[in-house]
């Protein structure tokens, strides 16, 4: 015969069971901020919805980049750019945290399958850069070359500036969204990750960006917004 648990027992196995999915689901749900690289000394700081909203109604708006031709960027800037074994190569800050563990950036156009799928389109120009994508297996993201010195950067997605001192991008890469604040002028940058979580707006003003922030991993967490603030700190 079944001994059938008591009352009181039956209750705290019912606590104890909703518990497990209460902490489940917070863990599921939680917002938090992987730190990826921060050579550029930034911060990032979670805002109330009601201050987001203030700084709509005042935001900057984003300059977009110029259209340049490769053939265009090449001619007027050869000592930049040099096309050597289908690759343009650029100088850049090393061991960022963020997978550039040598001093250069590529840029490289092979099409066949024996040397493996790489690709590249001259955007344009923002600001004094250069606007790169690139493309790979897997793997995508967009160069910014200073037309002064060369100095690049790498940004998974495409940068977004108002003043030309800093820029801002995002991009997700399978449920993880990672966000870069860059500095223009130093390539210095501080980029983080955000697990289950995906842009869904972005502004700016006075030189800080403001992101509203999506879950998309879960589907209880689905409608969960957050507000953040990125920006370098004083």
């Amino acid at each position: 015969m079944v001994n059938l648990p008591k009352p009181m027992n039956r209750k705290l196995i019912l606590i104890f069971l909703l518990t497990i999915v209460q902490i489940s689901w917070a863990q599921d749900c939680d917002f938090e901020i992987r730190n990826l690289s921060n050579i550029l000394n930034g911060k990032s700081e979670l805002i109330d919805k009601s201050e987001y909203e203030k700084i709509v109604e005042i935001s900057e708006k984003f300059i977009d980049f110029k259209p340049k031709s490769e053939i265009e960027l090449t001619n007027k800037y050869p000592e930049i750019f040099k096309l050597k074994d289908s690759c343009y190569t650029f100088s850049a800050n090393a061991n960022n945290g963020i997978g550039i563990k040598t001093p250069e950036l590529k840029a490289c156009k092979y099409l066949k399958k024996e040397k493996g799928y790489s690709n590249y389109e001259f955007k344009g120009t923002y600001y004094g850069n250069a606007l790169i994508e690139i493309t790979g297996y897997e793997s995508w993201g967009f160069l910014s070359i200073d037309l002064e010195n060369g100095l690049t950067c790498f940004t998974m997605g495409k940068p977004l500036t108002s003043n030309g001192e800093t820029s801002i991008s995002h991009s997700n890469y399978y449920g993880e969204e990672e966000i870069a604040l860059t500095d223009l002028k130093t390539k210095e940058q501080y980029v983080i990750g955000i697990e289950g979580y995906r842009t869904t707006e972005l502004i700016t003003f006075e030189n800080s960006y403001y992101l509203k922030l999506t879950s998309e991993l879960h589907s209880s967490c689905e409608k969960n917004i957050k507000y953040l603030k990125v920006e370098i700190k004083n």
